[in-house]
């Protein structure tokens, strides 16, 4: 195994050393108060959009699968892998950061939580979702180190339109429970990236 290769796994293992601490957030978040949910299975959504498609890269990765290298990157592998593991790293910092700003509010599941309040603040200020672009660059970030197109592809067109389901399901009960502030808070907002979408 060269350089690039244990770079990629001890960023894995971060990136899920901190979705397991995300998750623990979470659960402490809905234990302390009630929690009005409309997830609409959204949690169970995206946790088969991005699992398994980790798993597939994992086992491309490892030649468990196309054991001839089809789809491979070849020459562009190590250029691709390298931002890759940058693209993960910016990943991980945003949403740890956006988990960060939403504090107590924060949960895995689309809630309401007590004394739930728009938050406005930090990369809040021009995302509506932060937490969700940071984990999507996670999963390109990881696709570009796999170094195989189907890799990739499997790791930001299922989850990208796992995101955009759940993304639907939690505007619509932001909107029913803020009404007109969250109206006003989505007019000058965008949802993933600034100034695009």
């Amino acid at each position: 195994m060269g350089f690039l290769e244990y770079l990629t796994i001890a960023l894995l293992a971060t990136w899920t050393a901190s979705e397991i601490a995300i998750s623990l957030i979470s659960l402490r978040n809905q234990w302390r108060g009630s929690a009005e949910g409309s997830d609409r299975f959204s949690h169970v959504v995206m946790w088969f959009s991005i699992v398994p498609p980790i798993w597939f890269a994992v086992l491309i990765r490892r030649r468990l699968i196309f054991p001839n290298g089809f789809g491979s990157f070849s020459t562009l592998s190590p250029l691709l892998g390298y931002l890759g593991c940058l693209v993960i790293v910016f990943g991980i910092a945003i949403r740890l950061a956006a988990v960060g700003t939403l504090k107590k509010q924060f949960t895995i599941t689309v809630s309401i939580v007590e004394k739930h309040e728009i938050v406005q603040t930090g990369i809040y200020k021009t995302v509506r979702h932060p937490s969700y672009l940071g984990l999507l660059a996670s999963l390109l970030g990881f696709g570009l180190a796999s170094g195989n197109w189907f890799s990739l592809a499997a790791l930001v067109v299922l989850p990208l339109a796992a995101t955009s389901y759940r993304i639907r399901v939690e505007e619509r009960l932001l909107l029913r429970h803020f009404g007109l502030a969250y109206q006003e808070y989505a007019s000058r907002t965008k949802r993933l990236l600034p100034g695009i979408y």
